[in-house]
């Protein structure tokens, strides 16, 4: 089957969503119920070179739905994509979301860049939060390769767009771990400093947050943690965020479950 043809007064241009409308392959917002699922947390922090991703794996709804679930996919080689809100809904945003910057870019054969992607997200959140009960709030953080710097957009309910010059949160152990960034953070920070706090962020979230997974060592399941700087987008190997979570485990431990430890 090819390609649907239109009108020149009703092409939908490089937009796959307006494109996706046209062609009636978009499906009316479901209503939501109190069992949806929803995923929590994820948090980005800029350093010296890129900006590190850290997300939980837990989908909650009125028990614990699922352990495992991806929360931060690259939305392309130079671009990662979070999600909070209802966990479904959010999966297939992503996945929109991915169409979306390749579609735009084979239709006028150009990329959009960063800022333009993050704003390119703000109506498609606005459509889905004010017409939909299935309410889904992303974070974009990527590599800036006009301007060689990481940055970080975060969004609010009705889509409006912000960029964050250190650090941002989204889901519902916000309030744990952007304490815990804000006693962490600074402009000077390396690769391995910014995994290192992300990591304690959402292990203070996962700690006090009942919706938010942190390390299950039981199962060896552990938060996402990924890096997007001048290489691209790379997710860190399992051995290598567990090593990171035990750390911080034992050195919890060791203190009783006090928050102690050279982050504080």
């Amino acid at each position: 089957m090819g390609l649907p043809l239109f009108s020149a007064h009703d092409d939908p241009g490089p937009s796959f969503f307006h494109y996706a409308d046209r062609a009636g392959l978009t499906a009316p917002g479901a209503p939501g119920t109190a069992l949806s699922a929803h995923a929590t947390t994820v948090i980005a922090v800029r350093y010296v070179g890129g900006v590190v991703m850290v997300g939980d794996r837990q989908a909650t709804g009125a028990y614990i739905a699922s352990r495992d679930v991806r929360k931060i996919e690259p939305a392309d080689r130079f671009t990662a994509l979070a999600i909070s809100g209802t966990a479904a809904r959010g999966i297939e945003f992503i996945k929109m979301a991915q169409l979306s910057f390749e579609h735009y870019e084979k239709m006028t054969d150009t990329a959009l860049s960063l800022e333009g992607k993050a704003n390119y997200l703000s109506p498609i959140i606005q459509r889905n939060n004010l017409s939909s009960p299935l309410f889904v709030l992303p974070l974009l953080a990527g590599w800036d390769t006009a301007h060689a710097v990481g940055r970080i957009f975060e969004y609010d309910g009705a889509g409006g767009c912000y960029e964050r010059m250190d650090f941002a949160t989204i889901g519902s152990g916000t309030p744990f771990a952007e304490s815990t960034l804000r006693l962490g953070f600074s402009a000077d920070l390396t690769r391995d400093q910014a995994l290192e706090l992300g990591a304690l962020a959402i292990y203070e979230a996962g700690d006090n947050d009942p919706s938010t997974g942190g390390p299950d060592f039981v199962r060896g399941i552990f938060p996402m943690m990924v890096t997007v700087a001048s290489d691209g987008f790379q997710e860190l190997d399992a051995d290598d965020v567990a090593n990171r979570f035990r750390v911080i485990n034992e050195r919890r431990t060791q203190s009783g479950g006090r928050a102690e430890g050279s982050l504080r």
